[in-house]
């Protein structure tokens, strides 16, 4: 008796284990993000990833601080770096660029990518209140890169972290990508362009977030990614953006 009881409570042991185990698969093949209903994932919608993004901190005197060309010249060239590299204002205007736009307010923006230089992905909330102050934006993204994610004041939401690379694995498969550069050859009107694009179709909008280069390199013999110039003078990222989105939110309707 005291056999078949041990075999019975090692059964039950074991059923429970796979339970569990099933349980966790399930719930990981049933996530479905932050804007699916019933189940069921919602594809359509704009993402934008600003590339190239130069984010690096450094203790610099007392505590940590996120570097730049104003600031920290000279501890860049103590350290053989070239300042003109370290612009995380760029990354700051096109944010508030982004987030402030009508078609973020009408939720038509799905998630924005920051990728940095060092291969690290930072996801920003489309509800997000970026800090409009320069420091305080640069202390933001210090928390970020060590801790991993900030978390919302109000229920916890984490509305900046970390996630994994490459950044091309947290969209749909097949959507429509497009990269923005100066080189890209001659200019085309986005809003013409915009009128060819369906609304219910995914869009990841690549924009440059460096003082100098281009995007075009990252794209090199992906099929399903084009390249457009969308004037023919040199843009901000900031610019860039405003103009981008203004002829989405004209495309879909959005005032």
């Amino acid at each position: 008796l005291a056999r078949e009881h041990r075999g019975l409570t090692n059964s039950r042991a074991f059923v429970l284990t796979a339970c569990c185990f099933t349980a966790v698969i399930m719930g990981y093949n049933m996530y479905s993000g932050p804007n699916s209903v019933g189940g069921e994932i919602d594809t359509s919608g704009v993402f934008v990833i600003l590339e190239k993004a130069h984010l690096k901190y450094a203790k610099v005197g007392r505590q940590l601080t996120l570097l730049n060309a104003q600031d920290h010249a000279d501890y860049l060239m103590r350290n053989k770096e070239d300042p003109a590299l370290y612009r995380p204002d760029i990354v700051h205007q096109a944010l508030m660029s982004v987030l402030d736009s009508p078609l973020n307010k009408a939720g038509k923006i799905r998630g924005v990518y920051i990728h940095t230089t060092d291969k690290h992905v930072i996801f920003v909330d489309p509800h997000a209140r970026i800090p409009r102050m320069f420091r305080r934006f640069c202390g933001l993204i210090v928390e970020v890169l060590q801790r991993m994610s900030v978390r919302s004041s109000h229920g916890g939401k984490k509305l900046l972290k970390l996630v994994r690379s490459p950044v091309s694995s947290h969209f749909p498969i097949g959507c429509r990508r497009i990269a923005f550069s100066h080189s890209a050859g001659n200019a085309t009107d986005f809003h013409d362009y915009a009128q060819q694009i369906d609304p219910s179709e995914p869009l990841v909008l690549i924009v440059g977030a460096m003082a100098h280069g281009n995007v075009l390199d990252l794209i090199g013999g992906d099929v399903l990614c084009s390249s457009l110039s969308i004037s023919k003078y040199p843009l901000s990222a900031a610019c860039a953006i405003s103009r981008i989105l203004g002829s989405l939110e004209r495309r879909l309707g959005v005032l």
